[in-house]
């Protein structure tokens, strides 16, 4: 299992390093991705892509930096970054996946509709934006019937399950180790729900003193550490493959 980790520990770093290099990502005129970026400007669906791949990297890095840098396995922090990883590529693959361009650029403007209500329950209470929800929303609407898309259903914007379920079952056995699985199993260990770690997690039983119950020694492993990143590295693979076809001529 080290020797697993070796490997992909190497690739991780090269994608850390490429995410963080201009004009490692170009999109090529005449390509249809370019195509996308001009019917959906100035919220290109290549910008959604590369936002991303960004953050997907970010946390596959963290979690290789954690396990393999440190030598710290912690109980619940290595799948929680797969998790991170495992939804934003997820997302990205969502949004770029469809043959026709209408359902590409409906899928990036839900991505943006979503950041903006993510934006204002977060920030709403406290702060006092520059523009207001409606604002922001009425820029997209534009982009939107633009391109003859009704902005009404786009407004709910998505959630990441839907992304990964379509990763799921487009994708198929170019996934060996799947995207939801690992995508639950981790979100039970973020949230620390006791089915994921009574179910994932290595433990010792110790008497209590109590009938009926017993007190846990609860330890991770590499193998389990390593399960839903490398489902998040056999997604990004499958991302770079599919963005390289939309940006890239022949």
């Amino acid at each position: 299992m080290q020797a697993k980790w070796a490997e992909m520990a190497p690739l991780i770093d090269r994608m850390m390093e490429r995410t963080g290099t201009e004009g490692e990502f170009p999109v090529e005129a005449g390509t249809s991705l370019a195509g996308d970026d001009r019917a959906s400007a100035p919220y290109h669906v290549s910008h959604v892509v590369m936002q991303c791949l960004v953050a997907g990297v970010d946390h596959m890095h963290a979690a290789k930096t954690l396990v393999v840098d440190q030598h710290v396995l912690h109980l619940a922090a290595p799948s929680s970054l797969a998790r991170g990883a495992l939804e934003n590529f997820a997302a990205a693959y969502w949004v770029l996946g469809p043959i026709n361009r209408q359902e590409r650029l409906e899928r990036a403007l839900r991505w943006h509709y979503q950041n903006v209500r993510d934006q204002h329950t977060a920030l709403d209470v406290r702060l006092q934006l520059q523009s207001t929800r409606e604002e922001q929303f009425a820029k997209l609407d534009s982009v939107a019937i633009q391109n003859s898309l009704d902005p009404k259903p786009l407004r709910a914007g998505y959630v990441s399950t839907t992304a990964v379920t379509y990763c799921e079952e487009h994708l198929g056995s170019a996934l060996p180790l799947g995207v939801a699985l690992p995508w639950r199993i981790c979100s039970g260990l973020a949230h620390g729900r006791p089915w994921a770690y009574l179910g994932a997690l290595r433990h010792e039983e110790f008497p209590s003193g109590v009938e009926g119950i017993v007190h846990l020694r609860l330890t991770s492993s590499l193998e389990l550490a390593l399960y839903p990143l490398l489902a998040a590295m056999q997604l990004l693979q499958e991302l770079l493959r599919e963005r390289e076809r939309r940006a890239l001529r022949a």
